[in-house]
């Protein structure tokens, strides 16, 4: 038996609310909606008819579809009778008050596009100046109807948009990739002179408004045009990679080896004082001098590396040029104390 229904009128200040437990029902089991079904599963909803729930609840739990045949079976057993009717009646006078109020919640809290809004607006008119339930369904089927084309559309801008994002960060990524790339220098690996020229210049902005001192080291490999011209190119280079390798591995945290040009690298170390700098360059200077050189087909001994290293602080009133050429004079009066060794600037006023 249904149960009574009471205070209509109250339990229907509500409807929008019921409304949203309905519908969203509905649209899940794929439940046309037609007078009858929303009747059927507004009540279902609100629990007024036990039978009813328990029938609807098995159906959900089986996966079964609510096919028409299904629906109207259970309709006929639980809504058919005369009393029924007349309840039908009066909750499809509410299903139209329902829609207008969900069509009015539309209007407010949503951003409709301009067109879809006008024809939000249209259909609230006419869900006032409905006569007849078949109106009213006629007018949700058309609510439907735009509501889907929206929806479609909003789904395929949404796919455009996630298109045009994924092709973004894939150009991003290039740009970076790019970028990374032309800041590398191809054969050693190591930072190349562009990007060293970059951070030189970060370092001393720094300087001249912070007061954050940094130090330059200058690496250039001894004898390496002999070595090159008795062993080859080939061997030159792989020479260059030992060396960037070495540069590399030895620096840590945020010193910045570079290579800057022929067989001349260059470290900057920030936050690093002469004579701390100087303490990285001669364990620089031991890393490389250790490494010995073999043939790997004939094992022949090509002997070690070896590298002179000029070493300069920033100073009140120094530019990016004058610092580096401090390096480089210390780097010089190393090749001339007899190469491998380390030299600072300090050196130079000795």
């Amino acid at each position: 038996m249904v149960k009574p229904v009471q205070n209509l009128d109250d339990e229907l200040r509500t409807t929008t609310a019921i409304a949203k437990r309905v519908l969203p029902k509905m649209a899940e089991w794929k439940v046309p909606l037609t007078p009858e079904n929303y009747h059927l599963w507004f009540e279902y909803s609100i629990g007024s008819n036990e039978g009813l729930t328990g029938d609807v609840n098995k159906i959900i739990a089986s996966g079964k579809p609510f096919t028409g045949e299904v629906n109207k079976k259970l309709y006929d057993k639980y809504l058919g009778n005369e009393h029924d009717k007349r309840l039908v009646e009066q909750v499809q006078k509410e299903t139209q008050k329902i829609f207008k109020r969900i069509v009015d919640d539309i209007l407010i809290t949503n951003e409709s596009t301009s067109d879809y809004g006008q024809k939000l607006k249209a259909y609230a008119q006419q869900l006032d100046e409905a006569k007849e339930l078949s109106d009213v369904q006629y007018i949700v089927k058309d609510i439907m109807s735009d509501t889907n084309q929206v929806a479609e559309s909003t789904r395929q801008l949404q796919e455009r948009l996630e298109e045009a994002t994924t092709q973004a960060e894939g150009l991003r990524q290039q740009l970076v990739k790019t970028e990374r790339e032309a800041l590398i220098d191809a054969l050693t690996g190591l930072h190349n002179r562009k990007a060293f020229d970059r951070k030189l210049k970060e370092l001393h902005d720094v300087f001249r408004k912070e007061g954050a001192c940094f130090s330059v080291i200058m690496v250039d490999i001894d004898f390496f045009k002999s070595f090159n011209d008795k062993y080859g190119h080939q061997t030159g280079d792989e020479v260059l990679r030992i060396v960037g390798s070495i540069l590399h591995d030895t620096l840590k945290g945020r010193d910045f080896p570079a290579r800057y040009g022929g067989e001349e690298f260059v470290v900057l170390l920030p936050t690093t004082p002469l004579n701390n700098a100087c303490i990285v360059a001669e364990q620089i200077r031991k890393n490389i001098s250790a490494k010995n050189l073999k043939v790997i087909k004939t094992g022949e001994s090509l002997g070690n590396i070896t590298v002179s290293l000029g070493v300069s602080e920033i100073h009140s009133g120094d530019t990016m040029d004058s610092v580096i050429e401090r390096a480089d004079k210390a780097l010089y009066l190393a090749k001339d104390a007899g190469r491998n060794n380390v030299k600072s600037e300090g050196d130079l006023q000795s």
